[in-house]
């Protein structure tokens, strides 16, 4: 990789010979001699770049030549950065006669010193360039032509959305897999794990893919999760990715048993199939723990794993492995050609018979194939496709069959410039996702892209990425709503390509030890997943560093990363270490790219402001942060500057519109100063997102023209004013809004607070072709909506607090659909909205999919036969009457209806298809209409929350042989259960209760007033998940013993519950049993024998419980005890000194705990 800060310097110094900063500086003799040096180097580099991949010597070679050219270069990034100093000061002179135009012309005292430090330090470097120039006719390299440019080829574009090849070869693997799935595992008890062994690059995760995308597979797994692995095989780790993968978003950090709790809970009582992929853990112990956490789910229930080990999946299976083999010669020829000549392009004759050597060559590996096939796509030259097929790559050691000479090969014949973009990508986890955009600030970060004619460095690091995306070096490209690549991942073998090139240029810390580190170390990575702490942290790190991620994660203090001089990239993004910054910062002269986004940082130090280089400043989520430092106007090279998310910054510095190469600005807070005002904003040429908050303080029409919005293309803008200023603090603010046009290609808008009585014309004009959401929030004085219904693509609209507005649409034209692509829509707090359209007129909305309105008072539900979700919340009665229009309708939730005592008896008539319903806060609702479940046959949820005075349920369930869930909580009026529960054929879970269902124990519970349950209860064989709780008066629970299927026993705040039915034995599958402030519980079943799969047992408040049964010796399944505030049950228990000490010995996990404080954890081994 010599050839990249090689070509870096060469460039700088010929710039430096163009603009006559070498001439300034006094160094113009040396800059030329430089220049001549490296010229001959540069002419060899290509030969010594091929022979060092087995040449030690050439490599050590290289090695001091990357070492000298770093140096180099940071010399002449301190001549730009005294060049930008003294033309800032020249700026800022208060005479413009005082300084002269020329860089030659200044004899500053400062300068004097400066040029006498650089000039000693490029005859230094000088001398030892020339030491190796002389070096390098030993090696007898070739001198070969190679042009220094730029050679991203603008043909070669592609589209932002990624399409996957088509898959060759695999067909039979597929249906093989998928038959096992829906076919012979679906017939198991027990969890089966399926794995797919194969040496790396054969397509495992591919097919995977395949198989997990499949029509049978959907219909089949009623849950589909996703889990990429890696070499991280952390059980709390993993935990938490299923869980996200399962609920499909992030979830809290919790810790291990709450988090096992939770997905036991999302598991239970479904059938699904779990891809774990590229696993590499091979201990026993760590799989057995994961694998009794996932053996919750309904019968059929599968695993399929991936894997280049052998060992692996004889510890992992619970079937025979599919053995994933090469791809047949023809069909790896057909990847190779789809890859190479494309669906449509002409083969070229005389280049397939030379292609065809190349596949057998690939040895039938996919990867090796796509890599190979990237290569030659763009060129049809057939001296370099027999260069490809001849070289003598093919010739070294393979680790991996034919893929690494393959990948090689790709790599070395990358353009110049795309090839150090490529190798840095070693500093980013292997299997892990990678942030596109942050990837691109990083190259730029460290000058491997720069502006190339009309394209700017971000449009230049897309060019990159698609090419190496094209050549196979990325995979599996993830997208937003309008399909541009946000994340995408590595091979792991192109991973192992990349560090191979970087080697100890680039280290991910997987240890707190320097041990590994050298001074040629120049990226450091350090991930606090990764991290296992055996100390306070590093005491020291290469000072020739040049990007530092999460490194405070490891380091004693952060100061240490100050003294790293040659920083050029300083991410800390979320790292809980950095609460602020040393005002040594300010020594890193290079530093481009800053991102402390998340942290704890307060303030920035002053000494920022003379980062002159500093690109890039991402602050977004500092809560914390209350000001930014008032010289900021002298960061002239700044690009990006992130402040979403810094909730306590209350203003901006002044003069921000001097920062002229500023293209993102993600938040701006208008002031009350003269170079505070939102003018600043018109001066700057921004694009992507931008909030500007306190638009009260625009004084005027014309300030607000000045804000050019309409000439700055962002895809999403914010308005804010706030909201409890007097209106008549602003006068014209309608034609302000109307002065804040933006682009025409804006995708989402924002407004919030705006006190005018019309809304901007501009919001309804159809050329706005590109605007998909728009949210609409507190316009209080409002009268009317302009006609929105004309945007062509709007898909979201939210409109709340508008409390004057009649209708949303006011057209009358029926000739043109209003709304043609919504799809959501809500309404909050629309006091007056009377209807959807003013006449109403059919044909509008005609893909709206989802309602959300609550406290709509006057609404009028509209008959939209699209709409499938719908969420009612406090709004007139007469609405409820109007659901039974909705045909197609899938979830319904009615919530704070609070004067109804029942419910329309024809409010679900006719909804066929409705598989979700919730009723919540009925504040005076004491009983349903007997008949009001009929025809529902596909209903699966009933949530009943908060219905206080509720008294009754529906005595006949026989129609919803599909309900799968019943949930009755905090109806503490509820007397009984009806019998007819029975009828729930397929029900799974079951829950009555007082409070919520999260874990949180409250102080006072209202309880309920039933008293008994149903014998019938203990009849429904499909049940689950039974949770029963907050009964005041009720003394004893129904015979279980038919519960067959029953997983999750929990039994909770009943007072006069003295024992328990002894038929809990036959509850075979019952793997976890909760019994929580049960007072006067004095004692266990005796017979628990039959409780086989047991595997948790928890018992909190119960105080009169003296001892557990002898029997508890019985169960071989029973791994964690958990005893909280049960202080004889727990002295008995003790360790070695109490009476049931021997009867729960054999137990690998024992916790003593109180609520108010953390369990303690005894562990047998």
């Amino acid at each position: 990789m010599a050839e990249a800060i090689l070509e870096v310097v060469l460039e700088t110094l010929s710039k430096f010979l163009q603009n006559e900063l070498g001439l300034f500086l006094g160094v113009n003799q040396e800059i030329r001699r430089l220049s001549g040096t490296l010229a001959t180097i540069w002419a060899v580099l290509e030969d010594a770049e091929e022979k060092q991949v087995t040449d030690k010597a050439i490599r050590n070679w290289l090695q001091r030549l990357k070492n000298a050219a770093h140096i180099l270069d940071d010399i002449l990034d301190e001549c730009a950065t005294e060049g930008l100093r003294f033309q800032f000061e020249r700026q800022n002179c208060r005479s413009a006669n005082k300084v002269r135009h020329s860089f030659s012309s200044s004899i500053h005292p400062v300068s004097v010193l400066f040029r006498y430090k650089i000039a000693k330090k490029m005859k230094k470097i000088r001398a030892l360039l020339d030491e190796i120039a002389d070096e390098k006719r030993k090696f007898h390299l070739c001198e070969t032509v190679t042009q220094r440019k730029n050679e991203v080829i603008e043909g070669r574009q592609t589209g932002s959305v990624i399409s996957q090849p088509h898959l060759y070869g695999r067909e039979e693997d597929k249906v093989r897999i998928v038959n096992f799935l829906v076919g012979q595992a679906s017939s198991f008890d027990d969890v089966s794990v399926y794995p797919i062994v194969g040496i790396g690059g054969l397509g495992k995760t591919t097919l995977a893919q395949l198989v997990f995308n499949d029509e049978k597979i959907t219909k089949h797994f009623l849950l589909k999760i996703w889990v990429c692995v890696s070499q991280d095989f952390d059980v709390k780790r993993m935990l938490k990715a299923i869980m996200e993968s399962a609920i499909g978003h992030s979830c809290e950090s919790l810790d291990l048993d709450p988090l096992q709790r939770k997905l036991k809970e999302t598991l239970q009582r479904k059938r699904f199939l779990m891809v774990l992929d590229d696993v590499w853990n091979d201990g026993q112990d760590k799989w057995d723990k994961l694998k009794y956490i996932l053996s919750c789910g309904s019968r059929g229930s599968s695993i399929l794993v991936t894997t280049r080990l052998a060992k692996v999946a004889s510890i992992m299976e619970t079937q025979p492995s599919h053995q994933l083999s090469g791809l047949s010669i023809d069909d790896c020829w057909e990847l190779f050609k789809q890859r190479t000549f494309g669906p449509d392009r002409e083969e070229h004759a005389q280049l397939v018979d030379i292609g065809k050597e190349i596949v057998k060559k690939c040895g039938g590996v996919p990867l090796a194939a796509k890599a190979l096939g990237g290569l030659l796509r763009f060129t049809r030259e057939e001296s370099m496709w027999l260069h490809v097929k001849e070289s003598k790559l093919w010739n070294l050691p393979q680790d991996e069959n034919s893929i690494l000479s393959a990948l090689r090969l790709s790599y070395w014949n990358l353009p110049f410039k795309v090839r150090p973009c490529f190798a840095y990508c070693a500093i980013f986890p292997k299997g892990k996702e990678i942030n596109k955009h942050l990837l691109i600030q990083l190259w730029l970060a460290n000058g491997f892209i720069t502006t190339h004619g009309k394209l700017d460095a971000e449009d230049v690091g897309n060019e990159v990425w698609k090419e190496l995306y094209w050549r196979s070096f990325f995979q599996d490209a993830q997208g937003d709503e309008f399909g541009i690549v946000t994340s995408f991942k590595m091979h792991d073998l192109v991973h192992d390509l990349a560090q191979s090139v970087m080697r100890e240029e680039c280290h991910i810390l997987d240890n707190i030890c320097s041990d590994d580190l050298s001074e040629n170390t120049r990226h450091l990575s350090a991930p606090i997943y990764r991290l296992k702490r055996s100390h306070s942290g590093l005491s020291d790190v290469p000072k020739s560093l040049r990007s530092s991620l999460y490194v405070s994660n490891a380091v004693s203090s952060v100061s240490l990363l100050m003294k790293c001089t040659s920083l050029r990239a300083l991410h800390e993004s979320g790292s809980d270490t950095v609460t602020e910054l040393p005002s040594s910062i300010g020594n890193l002269k290079h530093l481009r790219y800053l991102n402390l986004s998340g942290t704890q940082i307060k303030k920035l130090p002053k000494s920022i402001c003379s980062l002159w280089n500093l690109q890039i400043l991402i602050l977004s989520d500092c809560c914390n942060l209350t000001k930014l430092p008032k010289r900021m106007k002298h960061l002239k090279g700044l690009q990006e500057l992130m402040l979403d998310g810094c909730s306590s910054l209350t203003s901006m510095p002044p003069g921000i519109g001097q920062l002229t190469s500023l293209r993102i600005l993600t938040r701006y807070i208008v002031g009350k100063g003269p170079r505070l005002r939102i003018g600043e904003v018109g001066r700057l040429n921004l694009q992507n997102n931008l909030t500007i908050e306190h638009l009260e303080r625009v004084r005027s029409v014309i300030d607000a023209k000045e804000a050019n919005l309409v000439s700055k293309k962002l895809k999403e803008l914010s308005l804010l004013w706030d909201a409890n200023i007097e209106p008549s603090m602003q006068e014209n603010v309608e034609q302000m809004l109307e002065a804040l046009e933006p682009h025409a290609k804006l995708s989402s808008l924002h407004i919030e607070g705006y006190r005018g009585a019309h809304l901007a014309q501009w919001m309804s004009n159809p050329s706005f072709e590109n605007l998909f959401e728009m949210n609409l929030v507190n316009c209080h004085n409002c009268l009317e909506l302009p006609l929105l219904g004309k945007l062509p693509s709007l898909k979201y609209l939210r409109l709340s607090g508008m409390y004057n507005i009649q209708y949303i649409h006011n057209e009358t034209n029926t000739s043109v659909t209003a709304f043609p692509s919504l799809e959501s829509l809500e309404l909050c707090d629309l006091v007056n909205l009377e209807y959807s359209y003013k006449d109403n007129i059919g044909g509008n909305f005609p893909c709206l999919s989802r309602m959300f309105i609550s406290r709509c008072p006057l609404f009028a539900l509209p008959v939209l036969p699209s709409v499938k979700d719908l969420v009612l919340i406090d709004c007139k009665e007469v609405s409820l009457s109007s659901i039974c229009n909705l045909h197609n309708l899938r979830f319904l939730q009615i919530s704070s209806f609070q004067e109804l005592t029942t419910i329309p008896q024809r409010m679900l008539r006719g909804l066929r298809d409705l598989e979700q319903l919730h009723i919540t806060y009925f504040s005076e609702l004491e009983s349903f209409p007997e008949q009001m479940l009929e025809g529902l046959n596909f209903l699966q949820v009933i949530k009943i929350d908060s219905c206080t005075k509720l008294k009754s349920l529906w005595e006949r369930f026989a129609d919803l042989s599909s309900l799968e869930t019943l949930e009755i909580i905090g109806c503490w009026e509820l007397a009984a259960l009806p019998n007819g529960i029975i009828h729930l054929t397929s029900l799974q879970r079951l829950v009555i209760t007082s409070y919520g269902i999260s874990d949180g124990a409250k102080s006072t519970l209202t309880p309920i007033m039933l008293e008994v349950l149903p014998e019938s209860l203990g009849q429904i064989s499909s049940l689950q998940y039974l949770m029963i709780g907050a009964f005041q008066n009720l003394a004893s629970l129904p015979e279980l013993r038919n519960l067959v299927s029953l997983r999750t026993l929990e039994v909770t705040h009943c007072p006069k519950l003295l024992s328990l039915p002894t038929s809990i034995q036959c509850l075979t599958n019952l793997q976890e049993w909760r019994l929580k402030s049960l007072q006067n519980l004095a004692l266990l079943p005796n017979e628990l024998e039959g409780l086989a799969s047991l595997e948790m047992l928890l018992v909190e408040d119960c105080p009169k419980l003296p001892s557990l049964p002898t029997s508890i010796q019985s169960l071989p399944n029973l791994k964690t005890l958990a005893i909280g505030d049960c202080p004889e049950l727990q002295r008995r228990c003790n360790k070695e000194t109490g009476e049931d000490w021997h009867k729960i010995a054999h137990i690998p996990c024992v916790k003593f705990y109180h609520k108010a404080g953390p369990p303690k954890t005894k562990r047998h081994e």
